[in-house]
């Protein structure tokens, strides 16, 4: 073992290296490149990473309008992939829009894309709650209430919790509240 003391059994971050010419446009579209080369961004959340590695607000901008212009980042595009791959997750329209709101998607194209009323949540939430607990309906209070709050904490809305445990046979009425959520970036930011 090294008596040093370095290594301790995990990795360390290295600080990042701030870039060498921080007004550069060019520069700043290398490093965006090579972030989205590992995985897709929102123009938002690009933007500041950009910012935050060290660059010009006039060289990220510079960057993220041409790669934009190139649809190398496309908000549509990331919006439309992220709700397919969370919902496949078993995560519901409540949780996934939050989400995409907090990284920065324009909110119009996170409600065109997540749709809460629409009636594949439901059967998510009941194929969810089947995979999880099994196709029997909730025995006692406390079991009843475990699954709805699994549920509610997947982002399902009231109606998808109750659907899920009504077609489990459960015939007791529930009274979750409204889960009526305004999906307003300022709040979501918090």
């Amino acid at each position: 073992m090294n008596s040093g003391g370095g290594w301790r059994g995990g990795f360390r971050r290295r600080a990042p290296k701030p870039p060498e010419d921080p007004a550069s446009g060019e520069a700043a579209r290398g490093k965006a490149m090579r972030l989205l080369a590992r995985r897709d961004y929102p123009s938002k959340l690009l933007r500041s990473r950009l910012g935050e590695a060290g660059f010009e607000a006039g060289a990220v901008e510079e960057a993220v309008t041409d790669l934009e212009d190139q649809r190398y980042v496309n908000d549509e595009r990331y919006v439309e992939s992220a709700v397919a791959g969370r919902a496949a997750r078993g995560q519901g329209p409540i949780r996934i829009a939050l989400e995409l709101i907090r990284q920065g998607c324009p909110k119009e194209l996170v409600e065109a894309y997540v749709v809460r009323d629409d009636p594949h949540w439901s059967d998510s939430a009941t194929a969810l709650r089947e995979r999880r607990f099994g196709r029997g309906a909730p025995g006692p209070t406390k079991e009843r209430a475990r699954q709805v709050r699994f549920l509610l904490q997947r982002g399902f809305t009231s109606a998808q919790v109750r659907a899920a445990l009504a077609a489990a046979g459960d015939s007791e009425d529930l009274d979750l509240g409204d889960d009526s959520v305004d999906f307003d970036a300022d709040d979501a930011a918090d």
